[in-house]
């Protein structure tokens, strides 16, 4: 961990404790948003990120001021905390090593912790509505620096830590401080329908079509086909949203139609993955093979996930499948 970000970090650190609590989200966005997830301080072989660190300071604030309320459970607390614990005892299984545990231990607390944290601060929908602010602030902040990037040979998110921005098939895809470029589109293209939300409410409308704007070229520079799909599929449930009342019968409409090009087409009908692609070099076949062997190799996988998947075919190691990543770590339950 550099000097820039160890200084960011007591800074965000300090606003945690001081702060009132509608900024309570404030360090943790602006981490998400400036600091490289490869920054770390390791101690005893424990890896102490900018964000884990940011979550000890924060639940620390809260047992320390008294600030812990009694939270009533909801169906998705119960599926959050099914999905983490069981997707760490399979995968610990799996391994079978002290280092997966350990490791394993790391991320609960990561999921766990940052979700309590989440639940305890957030109590109506002017905090959401606060947060969204935040949000919509450093898309207009980040939106030039990520187009710096993308015409220059350096990075304002170097000061923080190496960036993972790179030309790609003949094309720079920017990334900022996010661990990949896709993740970095996918990021900023979930937050629209919240921006233009808040449009709709006729508050702050220069602030979140701004944002907006920001947010959508940070897309653009992201050189990704990913995050395009994303803002295509905000647009189509937007339009669907005013026919909501049927949504089971869409759904189930979609399910059908999505059986029945599958016993007509030649091919499965996943391999209708290979044919996306809005830029030069998307990934959309590999996509495609990656999801084919998943499924032909089922028997592998399903009970307590694998430890390779390697011997799949070429290049079958980039586990670009959120899906796929869960079943081959954690089996078919997770």
């Amino acid at each position: 961990m550099n000097t820039p970000t160890i200084l960011l970090v007591i800074g965000l650190c300090f606003i945690l404790f001081a702060a009132p609590r509608r900024f309570f989200l404030f360090p943790f966005i602006m981490a998400a948003c400036f600091v490289p997830m490869n920054q770390r301080f390791i101690l005893l072989d424990l890896d102490f990120t900018v964000i884990r660190m940011l979550v000890l300071a924060g639940l620390l604030r809260l047992l320390i001021r008294g600030e812990v309320r009694v939270i009533q459970w909801n169906n998705f607390d119960k599926l959050v905390l099914s999905w983490v614990v069981v997707g760490s005892l399979v995968y610990a299984f799996q391994q079978m090593a002290v280092k997966a545990v350990i490791y394993k231990a790391g991320v609960m607390f990561d999921s766990l912790g940052m979700y309590w944290l989440f639940r305890q601060v957030i109590h109506d929908w002017e905090d959401v509505f606060h947060a969204m602010k935040i949000f919509a602030i450093f898309a207009i902040i980040t939106a030039p620096l990520i187009a710096l990037e993308k015409f220059q040979d350096s990075s304002f998110f170097s000061l923080f830590g190496p960036v993972t921005g790179k030309f790609h098939r003949e094309r720079f895809r920017a990334a900022g401080p996010f661990p990949h470029y896709i993740i970095m589109g996918c990021f900023w293209a979930s937050l629209l329908p919240f921006f233009y939300a808040r449009i709709k409410t006729k508050k702050n409308v220069v602030l979140y079509w701004l944002a907006i704007i920001a947010a959508v070229s940070n897309v653009y520079f992201s050189a990704s086909s990913t995050p395009l799909l994303t803002i295509v599929a905000i647009v189509i449930f937007w339009k669907l949203y005013t026919i909501r009342m049927h949504g089971k019968n869409i759904f189930l409409g979609a399910c059908l139609g999505i059986l029945t090009l599958h016993l007509i087409m030649k091919a499965p009908v996943w391999h209708l993955l290979s044919r996306v692609g809005f830029f030069g070099g998307s990934t959309g076949w590999h996509r495609y093979f990656l999801f084919d062997n998943f499924v032909k190799h089922f028997s592998e996988w399903f009970l307590l996930g694998t430890k390779s998947t390697a011997h799949w075919g070429y290049g079958q190691t980039d586990l670009t499948n959120q899906f796929v990543l869960e079943g081959v770590r954690g089996g078919v339950v997770t």
